[in-house]
C-alpha cells in the first residue's frame, strides 16, 4: 500500500514558476508513496488538499468558485501553451472536489507542454498507471447505475463509523460520512467465499510473472517508501496485462461496483491507479506493516491456496461482522482466500500484510479509484466545453508510470 504526499505537490505547483521544472533546469518532483497512518497531506488547499468541502456548486462559496473557474478557463484559452495556466486550473478543481476535471486538466496540459514535468507528475500523482489498463467510459453520476448486490458469495463485514466517515484526500471525491448507513448495512470489507477468477489462470500468472522477472532482474522492492512489497508491476508484462485487463472488464469492475453501489454509479467508472504481482516468502519478505492505501478502494486477488503456505492474509485493525448486533466490538480481523478470490476494502482502513511463517504466498493487490466529480456531472465536462489546441498523437492521455505501452 501507499500514501502519496500531495501537500508537498500542491505548494510545488502553486507556488514555483511552470518554467522552474522545465526538463533543463529541476528534475521532476515525485510525489512521495507508502507513509503509515496519520502522514496525510493536511494542507489547507489547492491540488491534494485533504479537505473535502460542500459539493462542487452547493454552499457558501460555490459562486466565487465558479467565477474562479471562468476567470482560469478564460486564461488558459487565450495562452494554452502557457502551463502554469494548466498548473492553476487543476489546482482549482481539485480544491473543488473535481478530480476528474483536475486529471484531465493535468493530462491535456502536460501532452501540450511535454518539456514541463510538473504537469506530468500532476497526471501521475491523480492517475497512476490508469491508461496502461482496461477502463469503460466515465458516466455521469446520475447516468448510470450500478449492478445490484448479489446474493451469497461473498463475507462482508462493518468498519467503526467515525473511522469511515472522516474525509481523507484518498477518498477524493467521495464523501463516507454521506453513506454510513449503506455501509453499515452492505459492509465495507468484503471476502469472497467462492472464486472470481479461475484457479488455472492464477497459477498461469504466477508462472509468467516469475518468468518475467527471471529475465529482467528480479522482483522490485522499493516502488514504494513505508510500505515496500517485493512486486511487479502488472502493466510490464505484456501477456499478463492483457489477461489482467479481460478480467477487470468481465468480472474484477463489475464485481467492485456491486459491492459498493452507493458509492460507485458504474463499473465504468473504475480506474486501476496500480496493479502488481506480490511474493510474500517466509524465508524473504514475509509482512507488511500496517498502513493505508492512497486511493478511494484497494483489493487482494490471491493466486495460490492457503493449503501452500501457513499465516498470510491481510490484516485489519477494527472489522466486525456485518449483522453482528448493534453495540458489538470492533475487533483486529485477518482476512484471506484461496486462489481467485478477493478481500477488497476502502483504501483508507488501516491494514497490513500477515506475516507467512512457511511458504510462498502470491496475490495481486489493486489500487483502485473512481473516475468522478464531486458535483456528479460527467467526467471530461469542463475541457469538453473549451476551444483548444487539438493534443499531439502521442500525448499524455496514455501517460503512465511502469508501463512501456499503453492500452485502453
Amino acid at each position: 500500500g501507499m500514501r502519496l504526499f500531495l501537500g508537498p505537490l500542491c505548494l510545488l505547483l502553486l507556488l514555483r514558476p511552470a518554467d522552474a521544472f522545465a526538463k533543463k533546469g529541476v528534475a521532476r518532483p515525485k510525489a512521495k508513496s507508502g507513509t503509515s497512518s496519520g502522514s496525510a497531506s493536511k494542507s489547507a488547499g489547492g491540488f491534494g488538499a485533504k479537505k473535502g468541502g460542500a459539493k462542487a456548486g452547493t454552499g457558501a462559496g460555490a459562486a466565487a468558485m465558479r467565477a474562479i473557474v471562468r476567470a482560469k478557463t478564460d486564461e488558459l484559452q487565450r495562452s494554452p501553451r502557457d502551463p502554469q495556466r494548466w498548473l492553476e486550473l487543476g489546482a482549482v478543481m481539485v480544491k473543488m472536489g473535481e478530480y476528474a476535471e483536475a486529471e484531465r486538466v493535468f493530462r491535456w496540459g502536460a501532452a501540450l507542454t511535454p518539456e514541463v514535468t510538473t504537469l506530468s507528475a500532476a497526471a501521475l500523482t491523480l492517475g497512476g498507471d490508469s491508461e496502461a489498463y482496461w477502463h469503460g467510459e466515465s458516466q455521469a453520476a446520475n447516468s448510470a447505475k450500478a449492478a445490484p448486490v448479489p446474493a451469497g458469495g461473498f463475507e462482508s463485514f462493518q468498519a467503526p463509523a467515525d473511522i469511515l466517515a472522516a474525509h481523507d484526500q484518498a477518498d477524493r471525491s467521495l464523501h463516507w460520512a454521506e453513506h454510513i448507513s449503506d455501509a453499515s448495512k452492505l459492509g465495507v470489507v468484503h471476502r469472497s467465499t467462492s472464486p472470481l477468477i479461475d484457479r488455472a489462470d492464477c497459477t498461469w500468472a504466477i508462472d509468467a510473472t516469475e518468468a518475467h522477472a527471471a529475465a529482467s532482474g528480479g522482483w522490485t522492492t522499493a516502488r514504494h517508501v513505508q510500505a515496500p512489497t517485493t512486486d511487479v508491476p502488472v502493466s510490464q508484462v505484456p501477456a499478463l496485462r492483457d489477461w489482467f485487463n479481460k478480467a477487470l472488464s468481465n468480472d474484477l469492475f463489475p464485481m467492485l461496483a456491486a459491492r459498493y453501489p452507493y458509492a460507485i454509479s458504474s463499473a465504468d467508472n473504475l480506474r486501476v491507479m496500480d496493479a502488481f504481482v506480490v511474493r510474500y516468502d517466509a524465508k524473504a519478505q514475509a509482512e507488511l506493516p500496517i498502513h493505508q492505501d492512497e486511493n478511494v478502494f484497494s483489493f487482494t486477488i490471491a493466486l495460490n491456496n492457503r493449503d501452500e503456505y501457513e499465516g498470510g492474509g491481510t490484516v485489519f485493525e477494527q472489522l466486525r461482522t456485518v449483522g453482528e448486533r448493534a453495540g458489538s466490538p470492533f475487533s483486529p480481523t485477518i482476512l484471506n482466500a484461496d486462489a481467485g478470490g478477493i478481500v477488497a476494502f476502502p483504501g483508507k482502513l488501516r491494514h497490513g500484510g500477515n506475516r507467512v511463517v512457511a511458504g510462498r504466498r502470491y496475490i495481486i493487490p489493486l489500487f483502485v479509484y473512481v473516475d468522478a466529480n464531486r458535483s456528479g456531472k460527467k467526467p471530461g465536462y469542463l475541457l469538453s466545453s473549451l476551444d483548444l489546441p487539438p493534443l499531439p498523437e502521442s500525448s499524455a492521455r496514455g501517460l503512465s508510470r511502469y508501463a512501456t505501452t499503453t492500452s485502453s
